[in-house]
């Protein structure tokens, strides 16, 4: 079993919790949220997503978390990609997880 590298506790798979994420010019983008802390997230992105060329890993984006629960995170944050890991040894297949740094909650007046 290999050891975990995470600093922070990660929650476990969540229902219905999303990510919406509109970039400028692109439709609005909605992924399944497959893990949380309080400083990141995992996004489940099917490896078909036009999404895909669009971001890389360090990019900075504003991400919009809806928690049917309202658990944090749950509004309008940016964030930050750091890394882009193919999960077909897990049981998703045919997607990819996008590890995304929760930078700061954004206001949205």
């Amino acid at each position: 079993m290999e050891n975990e590298k995470r600093i922070e506790p990660r929650s476990p798979i969540l229902r219905n919790h999303r990510a919406e994420i509109k970039l400028v010019g692109e439709p609005i983008y909605q992924f399944k949220v497959a893990d949380v802390s309080d400083q990141g997230a995992g996004l489940v992105v099917p490896k078909t997503s036009a999404f895909l060329k669009l971001i890389e890993v360090d990019q900075e984006m504003g991400v919009t978390f809806i928690s049917p629960r309202g658990s944090e995170p749950n509004g309008v944050y940016k964030v930050k990609v750091r890394h882009i890991t193919d999960l077909d040894h897990s049981r998703y297949k045919d997607v990819l997880l996008i590890g995304v740094r929760i930078l700061e909650r954004m206001t949205t007046e």
